[in-house]
């Protein structure tokens, strides 16, 4: 392998450990991790047809209005682009609302970019595939 596969290599490892780490916070409602691991400046496309920021986003696990009671992450594909990287895959997650319990299968698209030596995630979009009752526990 030459060195620019090298490197692309060791990116996709790093952001494949980062797209883990950001989704065990996302379900243990970690918002120190999560302020970190974001980009002050993130955007995210979701699925209940909001375009909202990193504060926002943070005031939603704060206060549990975003709530996962499970949630695994599948990266499908890496790409690597010098300090920006994106990732798809598909998420599986039952989210606790204040209403209602639902299970979603989900595709996404990541943006990482790396600042001050740092990889933050930039933007996300989520689309729906399908929504339905939760399993039950346990």
């Amino acid at each position: 392998m030459n060195t620019a596969e090298e490197r692309n290599a060791q990116q996709q490892r790093e952001i494949e450990a980062l797209e883990q780490q950001e989704a065990r916070a996302m379900r243990a409602a970690d918002v120190s991790t999560l302020q970190t691991l974001w980009a002050d400046d993130l955007i995210v496309n979701s699925t209940a047809n909001l375009i909202v920021g990193k504060q926002i986003l943070l005031e939603m696990v704060k206060t549990g209005r975003l709530r996962l009671r499970t949630y695994e992450r599948r990266p499908v594909k890496i790409a690597t682009f010098g300090d920006l990287v994106v990732t798809t895959g598909n998420e599986a997650s039952q989210l606790v609302g204040e209403t209602a319990e639902y299970k979603m299968f989900v595709s996404y698209m990541n943006v990482w970019t790396k600042r001050e030596g740092n990889w933050q995630l930039l933007a996300r979009h989520v689309g729906l595939i399908a929504k339905g009752k939760p399993e039950p526990l346990q």
